[in-house]
C-alpha cells in the first residue's frame, strides 16, 4: 500500500490525506500511531511528541459506564474540571447533556466524546481518521473551530471539503500509483489537479509561453 513515501511533520502543520477509499489512508495513520509496524523503512518520533489518535473503530474503547464529562476528563487528570466542561460544550454537549452516560449515546455522539478526549489530552500531534464521519453539520463546524485553535500538528484523513479547505496546508494524495505529496492546500489542488471518476488526476500540463489555446 505504501512505498517511496517520506513524511516530515513540523510543529503546527496541518496535513490533509485524501483519495478514494481502500488505497491506504487509514494504514498510513495506523503506522504513524504505531498501531502497525512498517515492513520496510523507519518511523521516528521526537521524544517530545505526544500522539492523540482518532481511528474509525476507536469509539469502542470508550468507558460506557462513565458520564460524558467524566470520560472527557479521564484523558487528562491534571486538567481543570471547568476545561472539561468547556470541551464538552465545544463538542456540542449542552450542560444538561454532559451528565449522560456514554452507554446511552449514539455512534455520532460517541465520536464527539472521543474527539473531546483528544482535545483534552496533552497531545501535540493529532491523527484523525475521518473524524467527521458520524457528525452533523454543526458538529463538523465545531470540530473545525477546535482544530484551528489546537496548537500542535494535525494529520487529517477526510472527504469533507470544507475541513480540507479551511485547515490543511499540504496534502498527501492517494491515487492508483500510490501516495504523493501536493505542496499546497485543497483549493490549490482543485485548481491544479482536481478529481475524476477514478480519483485524483495527474498534474495538469502547463501551457508554454505564447500558447493561447483553450
Amino acid at each position: 500500500l505504501l512505498s517511496d513515501l517520506s513524511v516530515t511533520l513540523k510543529p503546527g502543520e496541518r496535513l490533509g490525506v485524501i483519495g478514494r477509499n481502500g488505497l491506504g489512508k487509514s494504514t498510513l495513520l495506523r503506522l504513524l500511531a504505531q498501531e502497525l509496524r512498517p515492513t520496510e523503512g523507519d518511523l521516528w518520533l521526537s521524544a517530545h511528541t505526544k500522539v492523540g489518535y482518532f481511528g474509525q473503530t476507536n469509539i469502542d474503547r470508550l468507558n460506557t459506564d462513565l458520564r460524558i464529562i467524566d470520560e472527557i476528563a479521564s484523558a487528562n487528570p491534571q486538567m481543570n474540571p471547568q476545561r472539561a466542561r468547556d470541551i464538552a460544550g465545544i463538542m456540542m454537549f449542552e450542560s444538561d447533556e454532559q451528565v449522560k452516560k456514554v452507554k446511552v449515546l449514539s455512534g455520532g455522539e460517541r465520536s464527539r466524546v472521543l474527539l473531546g478526549k483528544l482535545l483534552a489530552a496533552p497531545a501535540n500531534l493529532l491523527l484523525l481518521d475521518e473524524p467527521d464521519h458520524h457528525l452533523d453539520v454543526e458538529s463538523v463546524d465545531a470540530l473545525g473551530d477546535a482544530l484551528e485553535e489546537f496548537g500542535g500538528c494535525v494529520v487529517l484523513v477526510t472527504h469533507h471539503e470544507a475541513l480540507l479547505t479551511e485547515l490543511c496546508d499540504r496534502l498527501i494524495v492517494f491515487g492508483k500509483s500510490g501516495p504523493e505529496f501536493f505542496e499546497g492546500g485543497y483549493a490549490a489542488f482543485l485548481a491544479e489537479r482536481g478529481w475524476d471518476d477514478d480519483g485524483p488526476t495527474r498534474p495538469k500540463k502547463q501551457k508554454s509561453k505564447g500558447d493561447d489555446s483553450r
